[in-house]
């Protein structure tokens, strides 16, 4: 759409010998104001123009995408972390519950009121509700670091490990000396 504007210039001394160069008849100048624009171009302009609006909305509606995925991203990990603590709490009563129950199992074999099979059915049932309530601590965990990293956590740059790993060296230095 724009023509092209450029400037040119030239000044110089032209002689036939070399004791007449710098007379006043010698000198040589010249200048020039061109100026270009395509008269036709059967359409590309205009098709290049619309091929660059058509990326800038490309563009646009990629980052939209990306900032929608990320806040659900951040929204399922915190829905998920909620649910998980929710259910560490419920089992967090039964583990209690079932230490009640394994205990007074146990005093009432020790007094004789019951055989020594309700002291194992209580202590599996704990020790099953146990293995529960850890396998849900990890999923808790697993939660957090997924909210952790869709909030963008987690991306260490090589310069922050480089800076680390040199001031530990020098503090290790330091400590030698001394």
């Amino acid at each position: 759409y724009f023509p092209t504007i450029s400037l040119t210039g030239l000044f110089g001394y032209s002689s036939t010998s070399l004791s007449n160069l710098f007379q006043g008849d010698s000198k040589v100048w010249n200048y020039g104001l061109p100026i270009s624009m395509p008269i036709f171009t059967a359409g590309a302009l205009a098709g290049q123009l619309q091929s660059a609006e058509a990326a800038q909305q490309q563009a646009l509606f990629t980052y939209q995408k990306a900032i929608q995925n990320a806040f659900r991203e951040v929204n399922d990990a915190l829905i998920n972390q909620d649910r998980t603590r929710e259910q560490l709490r419920a089992q967090r009563r039964q583990v209690e519950a079932l230490q009640q129950y394994a205990a007074t199992a146990r005093l009432r074999y020790d007094n004789g009121y019951t055989s020594f099979i309700e002291v194992l059915d209580s202590e599996r049932s704990l020790f099953n509700v146990q293995l529960q309530y850890t396998q849900t601590q990890q999923t808790e965990f697993q939660a957090m670091i997924s909210l952790y990293l869709a909030m963008g956590g987690g991306w260490v740059n090589d310069a922050d490990r480089v800076a680390t790993t040199a001031a530990g060296a020098a503090a290790a230095a330091t400590m030698r000396q001394e």
